[in-house]
């Protein structure tokens, strides 16, 4: 049974020609569409990154690029034992979500940058009473995926590569817990963070 869906919110990007094509497949009946970010939760924030349990997984990985994988462990080395994401909840978002019977359902629609850690200009995440720790964007962005996947529920993500050789419509139903569409043997942050116990349902 398909659940009573009344919002989307996605803010439309105009340089992601394959996140738009993405949003096209959620063609659910009587939808009202909200071209901004959905409003987070401000108490998310004090939901926090365990600095060691994210080296364990990192260490364990064979499937990020090997020279960024061991630049994230000497970085994250030097920070507190958690990591805050971020101070505001406007500096967080996720690419698409929809609102069903009151209950968001998230989603991220990933592109090769999330595993390929290329983007190196500086940006921040925080110690748990907010200072601010200077790191490379790829280390940011891969600390708050962590966060996402580990923290919000019902949450799905969908590698780019998955589905641009998919046109089944499972990626766009409304289930709960943790999903993740890729290709075999690709990077999963279901394969990073599980075997460290740091991935829940």
């Amino acid at each position: 049974m398909i659940p009573d869906v009344r919002i989307i919110y996605h803010q439309p990007h105009e340089s992601r020609k394959q996140e738009a094509a993405f949003r096209r497949a959620f063609n659910f009946p009587e939808v009202r569409s909200i071209d901004e970010n959905y409003p987070i939760d401000p108490n998310s924030l004090d939901l926090l990154v365990d600095t060691d349990r994210l080296i364990h997984s990192l260490q364990r990985d064979t499937k990020l690029p090997a020279a960024k994988r061991q630049r994230c462990i000497e970085i994250l080395g030097d920070c507190p034992s958690q990591i805050k994401v971020a101070l505001e909840p406007r500096r967080i978002s996720f690419d698409l979500v929809v609102v069903a019977d009151n209950v968001p359902y998230y989603w991220e629609f990933h592109e090769e940058q999330h595993r390929r850690l290329t983007i190196e200009r500086p940006k921040n995440i925080y110690s748990p009473d907010g200072a601010p720790i200077e790191v490379p964007r790829f280390l940011q962005r891969l600390v708050r995926d962590v966060w996402r996947t580990q923290y919000f529920r019902p949450y799905t993500i969908v590698w780019s590569d998955w589905f641009a050789g998919h046109s089944q419509p499972d990626p766009v139903r409304l289930e709960p817990g943790f999903r993740e569409f890729h290709l075999p043997g690709a990077f999963s942050f279901r394969g990073l963070l599980e075997e460290g116990d740091a991935i829940g349902q």
